[in-house]
């Protein structure tokens, strides 16, 4: 008969065995399930899309898949039963879809995450759920579909930002994010932001870049946009034979803005602080 593990030989065990195997074998011992909270839960990615789903094991929310089995609703209340049970949980990925309030979130939940995904949500909902230690987060990526405020610390201290969005962003000029992607932004938007940074400065190294559909999108913007700036102080024109024909305004006597678009294959509008 072979010795029983140790403590510290089941913890070490727990700590590498996948999240699905871990829940079902915790699952079926009180003494194991106190070992397993003291262990930290690393997973690759956690979602909510009308599924909850940790490493791809998954329960329905709403409780109204028509074609759930048994084996499903077993699974799904694992997973619930063990997600009461952690005090935090680490993530590298996070993706939110259509969360607008705490109804929609089956369990209260403690994530620290590596990147950060939403989908059509309200923020107020969302951000509660994500550790503060989590910051800065290293990607943060939001869909709008209704005007939002993002003037949030969870923004402003993320290493790389992209919105996907034709509504208004709410202080979008006013974060300090040195990079940012951004795509479908309205004329308005980018206005706004470039005005900010004439009157208020932008750290030099800075560089947004705007997605656009069609190249005949870019080129309008681009239009748009140099008629509108066209008569600020120290406006320039700016020729390269590799982007669309632009325009510099300087922010101080160290820094200006670069304005320019690339037209080949990726059709961006990018703001770059020089």
């Amino acid at each position: 008969m072979h010795p029983a593990l140790s403590y510290p030989a089941l913890k070490s065990v727990l700590e590498y065995v996948v999240v699905e195997k871990r829940i079902h074998l915790t699952s079926r011992s009180k003494f194991l399930q106190r070992i397993d909270k003291t262990i930290p839960v690393y997973a690759k990615s956690f979602s909510i899309w009308g599924d909850l789903s940790l490493d791809g094991f998954q329960f329905n929310v709403k409780h109204q898949s028509w074609d759930k089995n048994m084996e499903d609703e077993k699974n799904g209340e694992l997973l619930r039963s063990y997600l009461k049970q952690r005090s935090s949980v680490n993530i590298n990925l996070a993706c939110f879809s259509k969360v607008k309030t705490s109804e929609d979130i089956p369990v209260k939940l403690d994530l620290t995450v590596n990147k950060l995904q939403t989908i059509c949500c309200n923020l107020d909902a969302v951000i509660p759920m994500i550790d503060p230690r989590s910051f800065p987060i290293t990607e943060l990526s939001m869909a709008l579909n209704e005007p939002t405020n993002v003037d949030l610390e969870i923004v402003r201290s993320a290493k790389r930002v992209i919105f996907s969005t034709s509504k208004e962003v709410i202080g979008l000029e006013k974060l300090p994010n040195k990079r940012m992607y951004l795509r479908c932004q309205p004329l308005t938007d980018v206005v706004r932001i470039i005005k900010y940074w004439i009157q208020h400065g932008k750290e030099v190294g800075t560089e947004y870049s705007t997605g656009y559909s069609t190249n005949s999108d870019l080129r309008n913007m681009m239009a748009n946009l140099q008629e509108e700036f066209s008569r600020s102080r120290g406006y320039s024109e700016e020729i390269n034979e590799h982007c669309l024909s632009g325009f510099s305004i300087p922010l101080s006597s160290t820094s200006k803005l670069l304005v320019y678009g690339i037209g080949k294959h990726l059709d961006q509008l990018i703001l770059k602080v020089v």
